[in-house]
């Protein structure tokens, strides 16, 4: 990782104005020989560039070019798209146009839905779409049967009733990156599912009994386990989101010293988490979870609204593989008045 780091700190010093071309091209020559990532190779190249040697950056971003699909498990941050958007957005920036056009038709076969996108992934693909749109040069887009929006930093916006009705024509002169974004409600609410995780939700009253959430009296205080288990034999970085139904309140979140000792012994073991939050609508946590180990969260909500209100399903992933998650069933639950 050193390495790799060492390489965008050439870019980023060279992008500043204070690069030092001895060590990059030492870079090129010798330790590129050596390296497997392409993202390291490329920052590296348009380093080179930003400092004037052209030869050496058009060699390093071949040698990047050549280990695109390059995969580093240990590594939560790196995938071969994120790798893949970074290089053409940087052989952009480093007047590698040819390059750059040559790698956006594997881009566009790799991009996938905005919700399997880690965040890293994200990040390079809007630099990568910028660096696009800069180089098609100034938009020119005839449209009809479609309704102008205020432009945004990429581009003009439409909105659309239905796509096969409106017609968008590319009068400019270079390439146009196009984003269709869909919205709408959900006629019903998902189902529970599994990706590499389990995870199970259960409400418990205070002597450890299980709770109708169906049946609960305005001031009520119940506590909510989220419970399951990695099933990747990796590490992961995981996130748990579990969203409150309206007439709830969190009271407080409780960790594994809580349920060692005093009233809570029966929640068993629960996890150290290195982030664990009350907000007002969810309770969040995260942590670095070993893999094929369980984990546990808990914390206390006080039912404080009458009403009848959406149980919503708690959510766990992780953070930089989205792919791999869990979520548990949607239910409901009535809280009546108090005395």
């Amino acid at each position: 990782m050193r390495r790799r780091a060492s390489a965008y700190a050439h870019y980023v010093l060279a992008k500043g104005g204070r690069g030092d071309l001895a060590r990059l091209r030492w870079w090129h020559d010798v330790q590129m020989k050596s390296e497997t990532s392409p993202l390291a190779k490329a920052h590296v190249g348009a380093g080179l560039a930003l400092m004037g040697d052209k030869a050496r950056s058009r060699s390093a971003f071949r040698q990047a070019v050549r280990s695109l699909g390059y995969r580093e498990e240990s590594d939560w941050y790196q995938s071969p798209l994120r790798d893949l958007a970074a290089v053409i957005a940087l052989a952009y920036e480093a007047g590698e146009t040819e390059i750059a056009r040559d790698l956006q038709g594997r881009l566009e076969n790799a991009v996938e839905d905005p919700e399997a996108l880690n965040t890293q992934e994200q990040a390079r693909l809007l630099q990568a779409a910028q660096a696009m749109m800069t180089a098609a040069g100034p938009l020119n887009i005839e449209a009809s049967g479609a309704i102008p929006l205020a432009a945004v930093a990429g581009g003009p916006r439409w909105a659309v009733g239905r796509l096969a009705d409106s017609r968008f024509v590319n009068s400019g002169q270079g390439a146009v990156w196009r984003t269709v974004t869909v919205s709408g409600a959900p006629v019903s609410a998902p189902p529970a599912a599994s990706n590499g995780l389990t995870l199970q939700k259960r409400l418990l009253s205070f002597t450890g009994g299980p709770v109708d959430p169906a049946s609960l009296t305005q001031g009520d205080r119940v506590i909510i386990i989220v419970s399951g288990r990695a099933q990747q034999a990796r590490s992961m970085a995981l996130v748990i989101d579990d969203p409150l139904p309206a007439g709830f309140e969190i009271e407080t979140v409780l960790g594994p010293d809580d349920a060692q000792s005093g009233p809570f012994r029966f929640l068993g073991e629960l996890s150290a988490a290195d982030v664990q939050e009350a907000r007002d609508d969810r309770y969040v946590a995260a942590m670095d979870l070993p893999g094929r180990e369980d984990f546990a969260f808990a914390y206390v909500a006080r039912a404080v609204t009458p009403g009848d209100f959406l149980l919503p399903g708690a959510q766990a992933r992780d953070m930089y593989r989205p792919a791999v998650n869990a979520r548990t069933s949607v239910g409901r639950t009535v809280i009546a008045p108090g005395q």
